[in-house]
């Protein structure tokens, strides 16, 4: 009778930590899908690890309070959209068009996005709260970043760092306000031309000085 043949590998079990990074890993993807359906206050924990698949003992026993989960699920949309705009910047090319078109492209995707919203949702439940102070927390830590970041870009083109931070902060602040006007007047709101005539007058702003032509002098 033949020995059986063993198979040479085996099925590696999950480590302890392993396991615990990805049941904390289908709860902050469940919160996140849930706190762009419903936004925030209509969230609830238990909802939560149902869309995950989990029991609610998971839940709680992972992120002790509601707040504790919603700001985990928040860092997790900041580290991703952070992470997207810094492949952005380093494929964006070195001359000044190729890095304004590609920071219109980024401040566009986060501030016409759900991402956007869902962070707006959470500082306005109560801006001292918290819950508030944990958000404006996470946003310096990525967000101002990605705006230095641009920055950089920018300068490295070749321009000065004043006008190249007028440039990025008055971007994001023009996406920023067409997503709030989207927020309120539907996605029928017109974005594309504002950002266009931005795009002509930033290029505008960051060309050399011409220097003024002397006129021939008369004997």
């Amino acid at each position: 009778m033949e020995d059986s043949v063993v198979p040479s590998w085996q099925p590696q079990r999950r480590t302890q930590t392993e396991r615990i990074q990805q049941t904390q890993e289908k709860l902050v993807r469940a919160a996140i899908e849930l706190l762009k359906k419903g936004r925030y206050v209509g969230l609830r924990t238990i909802d939560v690890a149902e869309h995950a698949g989990l029991s609610k003992g998971a839940s709680t026993h992972h992120f002790p309070t509601k707040n504790a989960l919603v700001l985990r699920a928040l860092e997790e949309v900041y580290r991703s959209t952070q992470e997207r705009a810094l492949q952005r910047i380093a494929g964006a090319g070195a001359s000044t068009r190729e890095v304004l078109l590609a920071l219109m492209e980024d401040s566009k995707a986060f501030f016409l996005s759900d991402d956007f919203l869902l962070s707006l949702d959470l500082v306005m439940i109560d801006p001292e709260s918290e819950l508030g102070t944990g958000v404006k927390e996470l946003a310096r830590a990525y967000r101002l970043p990605v705006e230095q970041a641009w920055l950089e870009a920018l300068v490295r083109a070749g321009h000065g760092h004043q006008q190249a931070e007028e440039v990025v902060r008055l971007t994001f602040a023009i996406a920023r306000g067409c997503g709030i006007r989207q927020l309120i007047a539907g996605p029928e709101a017109a974005t594309d031309p504002l950002m266009d005539s931005w795009l002509r007058m930033a290029e505008a702003r960051l060309a050399p000085a011409r220097t003024p032509r002397r006129t021939q002098e008369t004997p």
